[in-house]
């Protein structure tokens, strides 16, 4: 967990979670292909493919801040994207880092797995700060400037078309921050298929890719985008992860 990670455009060279693990870059489609199998067909609950996701984030933090003095601010939106960056708050809350969570948006628009991990951290005491379009960034500035290490879990890899506000300032104020970044599965603004910006895209530090690194990791501006790029198969079966590619 500790060991130096690959840089975003050498796929060949990123670590393996198991012997044989074969590791190529999907599609937005296909990555949403096999999740929906893992889940319908196979029986494997979203709020453990969640927890896992969240588990890898952490781990992701560790290697960065193996003992932060500093809050961890955790950005999170209220899609699944933004449930596995909850997910990671209570795996590192566990381990006794000081957080943060900023949510672009209100608690009530949180559905199913999300509004679980939100409800489990607030009986945890760890309050969570809504980021609305009728409030200004103040506090938000605050926040960043207060903590030492930022997880990216605003937008998912279903996002599609110009990033819209109050994100694409957030968006801004994490690049311009000059604190690291950990992106979850793909930077916030980065189109998935292409590599391309949409407007405004964070700028990880690391980006964790879940399940296979996504195709827009490595091509266009992803490499600028990514940084350094890990995967973790959050326990999708291996068979089903070397079923990418019927897509094209």
């Amino acid at each position: 967990m500790a060991e130096a990670l690959p840089s975003a455009g050498r796929i060949d060279k990123i670590p393996r979670p198991w012997p044989g693990y074969f590791i190529r870059t999907v599609s937005v489609a296909e990555m949403q292909r096999i999740d929906a199998a893992a889940i319908k067909r196979l029986g494997i609950p979203r709020l453990l493919l969640m927890d896992h996701a969240g588990l890898a984030v952490a781990r992701a933090v560790w290697t960065l801040a193996p003992s932060a003095s500093q809050p961890i601010l955790i950005c999170s939106g209220t899609g699944f994207n933004g449930g596995d960056g909850l997910a990671a708050a209570r795996h590192l809350q566990a381990w006794g880092y000081p957080l943060r969570l900023l949510l672009t948006g209100r608690l009530a628009q949180l559905r199913e797995e999300p509004a679980i991990y939100a409800t489990m951290l607030q009986r945890l005491g760890l309050p969570v700060t809504e980021l609305t379009e009728m409030k200004p960034l103040p506090q938000a500035d605050r926040m960043i400037e207060d903590c030492g290490l930022i997880i990216d879990a605003l937008l998912g890899i279903g996002a599609r078309g110009t990033v819209r506000e109050p994100m694409a300032s957030l968006i801004d104020r994490l690049n311009r921050s000059g604190k690291p970044i950990v992106a979850v599965d793909l930077p916030s603004g980065l189109d998935g298929d292409t590599g391309r910006v949409q407007g405004i895209a964070v700028k990880a530090t690391v980006t964790v890719a879940l399940g296979l690194p996504k195709r827009g990791c490595t091509l266009g501006d992803g490499p600028a985008h990514a940084g350094t790029l890990t995967v973790d198969p959050i326990t999708i079966p291996p068979e089903l992860l070397a079923s990418a590619g019927d897509d094209g």
